[in-house]
């Protein structure tokens, strides 16, 4: 009898131990600033803290990420896991959130209209300022923060229909202008993914100060609508991906702002507050005054 009880509490102390040591697993993985997610072959999303998207394009010869996030933690070290093949980086736009981390790297490509902007963002200063709007108190483990060699950024200009060439993947870029006037997205040709930064998420931001005016945006819109044949999916800065589709809602969105025929909200957020209005799966959060 002793020994039946010795075995049952052997046996329990182990389970025991195993359920710490997952909890505590989990806890690490949870408390990780990074996530990282395969989504196609050759395709990862890179999760900031839940903050925004980043994304890994790996071809034959060299791979492709898309936007550096806010730069809180050691980005480069984390691409490096994923991929060994030489790297080209490319921002969306040069928002704090998207080009954070360029300071990481010895040369980025993006539109120069947003040349300044990205240069701006890109201090400590703003680096830390953008991660506690978006993260809260959230910071990375101490192993976790960036102590490489800090860059003066070589920014690169690319323009509609430059096309990096990674080996047996093309990813072309689109000029998209509303959001900021340097707006990029980039196509992979033959995977008909596309990567559409801030441009296409569920919620559009089109009240801050850089944005264009929101009759700028539709063209971009509908630009992208007139070429939908070209991607099926859309893989944006913020959220989950999409199907292509959802251009034409946010097609109709804009369309209905404009011609008065949605109804407008109050919005408010962290950055200001603005009107938003919804068609669909699609809102967009605007300025009345710059329409």
């Amino acid at each position: 009898m002793k020994i039946r009880i010795n075995t049952m509490k052997k046996t329990l102390t182990i389970i025991c131990l195993l359920l710490i040591c997952q909890f505590l697993v989990r806890a690490q993985e949870s408390s990780s600033w990074f996530s990282v997610k395969e989504l196609r072959p050759q395709v990862w999303v890179i999760g900031d803290h839940g903050a925004d998207n980043m994304y890994v394009i790996e071809g034959s010869d060299s791979a492709l990420l898309v936007d550096t996030g806010l730069g809180a933690a050691d980005l480069l070290a984390c691409v490096k896991k994923i991929t060994s093949k030489p790297l080209i980086v490319v921002n969306t736009h040069g928002h704090p959130d998207h080009s954070g981390a360029n300071y990481q790297f010895e040369k980025v490509y993006m539109h120069p209209a947003d040349f300044e902007a990205a240069r701006s963002y890109n201090t400590p200063e703003a680096r830390s300022g953008a991660s506690r709007s978006m993260t809260g108190d959230a910071a990375p483990g101490e192993e976790e923060k960036f102590k490489g060699e800090i860059h003066n950024t070589k920014l690169m200009a690319v323009h509609e229909g430059t096309i990096f060439h990674l080996g047996g993947r093309n990813i072309r870029v689109m000029e998209t202008p509303g959001h900021t006037p340097g707006s990029l997205c980039f196509l992979d040709v033959e995977n008909k993914l596309f990567f559409s930064g801030d441009n296409n998420n569920g919620l559009v931001w089109l009240f801050l100060g850089n944005c264009l005016p929101l009759n700028k945006y539709l063209v971009t819109l509908q630009k992208q609508e007139s070429r939908l044949y070209e991607f099926t999916t859309l893989l944006p800065g913020h959220g989950p991906e999409m199907s292509s589709q959802f251009v034409k809602d946010q097609v109709k969105c804009v369309q209905g702002i404009l011609d008065g025929s949605l109804e407008r909200k109050p919005y408010q957020s962290f950055a200001g507050n603005a009107m938003i209005a919804t068609f669909g799966k699609a809102s967009v959060a605007f300025n009345p005054d710059n329409l």
